[in-house]
């Protein structure tokens, strides 16, 4: 038995210590995109399926929508009628969660953007 509680501690301090190194990474620079979509790629360019992708409001507070990336790590949005700024947070329990804000550009380079969060823990 005791080994049992033992081991449940070690296996508690790790969990929540692996929580604690996680640290929000944000991107100052404003991305320029047309359209809200994009694609997420981990370290190595391969795709992260199941991030979850929210629409948030002006100070990060709300979650406006929500989504999330899909086999081939594509996300998109419908546009809002009247908004060309939007405030976008990047989560999943692998990764540091990243938050960026995209501006809509017709003239844009790319259509939408490519997103590489870090590994957290």
């Amino acid at each position: 038995m005791r080994q049992v509680t033992a081991i449940a501690l070690v296996w508690i301090f790790l969990v929540t210590s692996a929580k604690a190194v996680r640290e929000l990474v944000e991107l100052e620079e404003i991305q320029h995109a047309q359209r809200v979509e994009g694609v997420v790629l981990d370290p190595s360019g391969a795709p992260i399926s199941d991030m979850t992708v929210t629409d948030r409001t002006e100070n990060w507070g709300a979650v406006l929508r929500s989504t999330t990336t899909d086999s081939k790590g594509h996300f998109r949005f419908t546009k809002q009628p009247g908004k060309n700024l939007y405030y976008l947070r990047f989560d999943n329990v692998l990764f540091n969660p990243m938050q960026l804000k995209l501006q809509l550009d017709k003239k844009a380079a790319q259509r939408g953007i490519t997103v590489n969060p870090y590994i957290g823990g």
